[in-house]
């Protein structure tokens, strides 16, 4: 919890904190002393040990009217609260290139596995969809909490061939922004203009979050980062796993050998322009790993104006409260 932007119901109160240095005055004043005091050389300057000890109690009492005096003017405050999303949608890359052993047993089989736990470890109330990628995107499950229906969603994965994680980002936004939201029919039919730029910072639609996990190899229309773009306008941050390694393996597809690696920059740039994170994954353990960071930061801050006086008179009673105790152990009297 975060706490900002204070304000005061009643703020006129406040010129009763001009009580404290009066009686600091009035007390200095009254002290029983052979010379002229000047309060601004002696007060816990001046003084003894002894003497400023003496003075706690004092010290105390007067901290905790000052206390008291800003809570008599009803402080309220701005308190940024973490909170989970409300929903997330998982896009999936299921590309030819994910049936790759540079991570064991292969990396479509490491992925499906890293997702089971990362959605077995959400709160039951939110709503977690899947998006399966390849040369189409296909929402294999919609937003729920049913929780047995995205893993069965999971066992009907299958691998095709192309990639347009474009069009997993577009299908993904659909599926969790409000009906209309998305020109879905003309970005997948390349009749898609992109706005213009409009200069002003992503304003985060905090309920909402997308989790791409990917080894890179986009290779189709719509173009990722265009898509990427319209989720940043959207306020939607869609957090990038990239899943192999940077030297890859050799697959091998009807007689011909390809190598096929990691390619980090489209991923990075897509998380970059929603105001996301990349993770890189070179293997099982720091993939469970990973989504344990995903679960960690798919928060938002919701803030929420509170009026803390309850607090301020706590703290006031103890001030006020301890410095009577002193001065009831000291001269026998409460004040």
């Amino acid at each position: 919890m975060k706490v900002s932007e204070i304000s005061w119901i009643w703020p006129q109160l406040l010129w009763l904190l001009f009580l404290v240095p009066l009686i600091v005055v009035i007390f200095l004043r009254h002290r029983r002393q052979s010379i002229v005091i000047n309060p601004a050389d002696t007060w816990l300057t001046g003084f003894s040990q002894s003497q400023r000890l003496a003075h706690l109690p004092l010290v105390l009492l007067l901290i905790g009217l000052a206390v008291l005096v800003l809570a008599s003017a009803r402080p309220q405050a701005v308190l940024m609260m973490p909170q989970r999303v409300d929903a997330v949608m998982l896009v999936l890359d299921t590309s030819g290139s994910m049936r790759a052993d540079d991570i064991a047993p292969s990396r479509i089989e490491a992925a499906t596995n890293a997702l089971r736990k990362f959605i077995d470890r959400q709160p039951p109330s939110m709503k977690v969809g899947l998006v399966s990628v390849a040369s189409t995107a296909v929402v294999a499950q919609v937003p729920t909490t049913d929780r047995e229906a995205l893993f069965t969603a999971l066992d009907g994965i299958a691998l095709q061939r192309g990639s347009a994680l474009g069009a997993g980002i577009a299908v993904a936004l659909a599926a969790i922004l409000p009906p209309g939201t998305v020109p879905l029919s003309a970005i997948l039919n390349g009749e898609y203009k992109e706005a213009p730029p409009s200069g002003a910072a992503m304003t985060i639609r905090d309920s909402l979050a997308i989790v791409l996990l990917s080894d890179g190899a986009g290779n189709m229309e719509p173009d990722a980062r265009k898509m990427a773009r319209l989720a940043a306008r959207e306020g939607v941050r869609i957090y990038t796993v990239g899943i192999g390694t940077p030297q890859g393996t050799v697959l091998r597809a009807q007689g011909i050998a390809i190598r096929v690696k990691l390619e980090e920059e489209l991923l990075k740039a897509i998380a970059a322009e929603t105001s996301a994170e990349y993770f890189e994954a070179k293997n099982l353990t720091e993939l469970h790993e990973i989504y344990k960071a995903i679960g960690r930061n798919i928060i938002f801050r919701q803030h929420r104006q509170t009026e803390v006086t309850g607090v301020l008179l706590l703290f006031a009673a103890i001030f006020l409260g301890l410095g009577s105790a002193l001065n009831l152990l000291r001269s026998g009297r409460v004040i």
